[in-house]
């Protein structure tokens, strides 16, 4: 596979996703879904906390922590898998407080992965 992130990145890896990926074909659609998920569970979450819904938030907490690990440093996929765990015991106004913490970093990772994408 000669699918690689040709500069350094500060918040994605993707030696997760190449054990999955078996070509650049699959590597790429894997890279497209996770994008499309990324936005679309960072958007529901904001929209989550602003409607003070914990399930919401709770439920996109999971759908993040179940794919990070193919494609974030081991540090950011770790923040995202206890940010869900806490979740789910802690009140609503602690899980805001730390996902703003690592928001940036998360839309850092898409903006990483948008210029990998862009890239191919």
């Amino acid at each position: 596979m000669n699918t690689h992130f040709p500069t350094p990145s500060t918040w994605l890896d993707l030696s997760g996703a190449k054990e999955f990926a078996c070509d650049d074909v699959q590597m790429r659609e894997l890279m497209a879904t996770f994008e499309v998920s990324l936005n679309q569970e960072i958007a529901n979450i904001k929209a989550g906390l602003a409607a003070k819904d914990p399930l919401i938030v709770e439920y996109s907490l999971h759908a993040l922590k179940g794919f990070m690990s193919l494609f974030a440093v081991p540090a950011l996929a770790r923040s995202v898998i206890d940010l869900y765990q806490d979740s789910r015991n802690q009140s609503l106004m602690a899980t805001k407080s730390t996902f703003e913490t690592i928001l940036p970093n998360l839309e850092a990772l898409l903006t990483e992965v948008r210029a990998w994408s862009s890239r191919l």
